[in-house]
């Protein structure tokens, strides 16, 4: 499968003009609107620095254009460009792990979409993003993806599987499956579970700095002349605007959340005004995390990630998260349905009683350095070094009673913290390297550190402190036991 060398979507000159205007908007207001008619010299050379700026810019960018080809031929894509040095990068397509849409506001004013490819590497080179590209384009490149994918599988089946591989191709192809999309309860609960109902506080405060509210002291005054009735109604309309407010804020993020699977990817669908799409494959999954608030424990809420070797960010977004509210036993099942080699064991190991009393003496290096600089600073606030002792203490007794651990066959879950916390599974084939540790004042109380390493960016590092010596032993040996699940070539 060839194609000739193509160019981007010519959109992308003015999507890269969009991300200029964005970027520097505040700077724009600034010395054109709010310093409009100013004739001091550093408000004029400002302008002109930044009208040379953005022409520069424009050159560049239309440079870029230029000189951006990509290629698709031997299973991988290629990609030429750079305006002075120039640069090859070449990508194959079985190194991709999983793969990112996002279509914002801009990409759906001119139809266009973005794509992202992400590898496990590391480093500039680890994915290909096309910032503009057509939907029939991007929909291609997945496909592509896909059938390299499945002839690399079908390359590596023996004679007996092959022959079962015939069989369910013979078979009618499997549709998405949909396993979640919110309900207007849901996304109430999200609103006050975010507490996206006080985003008015900070925009206040933003206008608080344009407007001086300070100036109408005097109008407000007089105004509660009148009687606390009208301060009452008048918080409770602030109180009722920053509440639809938030409403929707939580409709924009969360209104078309979708989770959805089929034989062989999870999709994660979400977004109103600036829509994502994150698929990845099942088996490159390397671990799942749930993980809960202070709040979302208090509600019975909790979060899933899927951990891959991928990035799994679009701009700030992480776009590997399954709907962040979901109730906790909804979670578990979610997870076997999406993912049916991983099953959530609710039924884990506590940790001995020596791992109380272990984190009682342990040093808090925190509470040491705060209380020096107490003392030498303002000995009058010594009270905070007590309620900071406390804090401390307390989240140290929650996160031994609420810390577990289990060794199942080929999977482990560890799960820890204090006033949150975070379940971790992952399946042994996943965990590139694992370590067993004990330090001095742990070995005095039989007891030992266990950590996993997986592939993600950045690697991912799980580690449960004060597990019983013996189990530290077996965790060794359980890793040990991966040669059977490996396959080398």
């Amino acid at each position: 499968m060839e194609q000739s060398l193509k160019r981007l979507h010519p959109f992308i000159l003015a999507f890269d003009l969009y991300k200029l205007i964005k970027g520097n908007i505040i700077f724009f207001v600034f010395i054109f609107l709010l310093n409009m008619g100013s004739d001091k010299w550093w408000i004029q050379t400002a302008k002109w620095l930044f009208l040379a700026y953005v022409v520069i810019m424009l050159f560049v960018n239309i440079g870029k254009w230029l000189t951006y080809r990509y290629e698709i031929k031997d299973n991988a894509i290629y990609i030429k460009s750079g305006i002075f040095l120039k640069s090859e990068q070449t990508v194959p397509f079985l190194k991709v792990q999983n793969v990112q849409r996002q279509t914002t506001v801009f990409h759906k004013i001119f139809k266009v979409t973005s794509l992202t490819l992400e590898t496990a590497a590391v480093g500039e080179e680890s994915s290909i993003t096309f910032d503009v590209i057509s939907r029939a384009e991007a929909e291609s490149l997945e496909r592509v993806v896909t059938v390299t994918y499945e002839q690399q599988v079908i390359n590596e089946l023996t004679e007996a599987e092959l022959f079962e591989e015939q069989l369910v191709e013979q078979e009618p192809k499997s549709e998405k499956t949909t396993h979640f999309t919110p309900t207007k309860r849901d996304l109430v609960k999200a609103s006050f579970t975010s507490l996206s109902f006080l985003i008015l506080i900070p925009i206040i405060f933003k206008l608080d700095d344009i407007v001086k509210f300070d100036t109408f002291a005097d109008e407000v005054t007089d105004a509660l002349k009148w009687g606390w009735a009208i301060l009452a109604i008048v918080i409770i309309g602030v109180l009722l605007i920053s509440i639809a407010i938030g409403m929707i804020h939580t409709f924009i993020k969360y209104g078309k959340y979708e989770i959805s699977s089929d034989t062989q990817k999870v999709y994660i669908k979400k977004g109103v005004l600036d829509e994502s799409i994150f698929s990845i494959r099942k088996e490159k999954v390397q671990a799942v995390e749930i993980s809960q608030s202070l709040m979302k424990r208090l509600l019975g809420l909790a979060e899933v990630k899927l951990i891959s070797a991928g990035n799994t960010t679009i701009g700030e977004v992480e776009t590997n998260t399954l709907y962040p509210f979901l109730p906790v036993h909804r979670a578990y099942e979610l997870i076997s349905e999406l993912l049916p080699d991983y099953q959530v064991e609710e039924s884990m190991h506590k940790l001995p009683g020596n791992a109380f009393w272990i984190r009682m003496i342990r040093p808090s290096y925190i509470w040491l350095i705060a209380t020096a600089a107490i003392w030498y600073f303002k000995p009058s606030l010594w009270w905070i070094s007590l309620a900071l002792l406390l804090v401390i203490y307390v989240s140290r007794i929650l996160d031994f009673k609420n810390s577990r651990y289990l060794l199942n066959e080929s999977f482990i879950q560890m799960k820890e913290g204090g006033f949150s916390t975070t379940l971790f599974i992952t399946k042994r084939s996943q965990v590139i390297e694992v370590k067993a540790e004990r330090s001095k004042l742990q070995r005095y109380f039989n007891v030992a550190s266990i950590e996993t390493v997986n592939r993600a960016k950045p690697v991912h590092h799980n580690k449960l402190i004060d597990v019983p010596h013996e189990v530290a032993n077996e965790f060794y040996r359980w890793y040990m036991d991966r040669k059977h699940e490996i396959k080398t070539q």
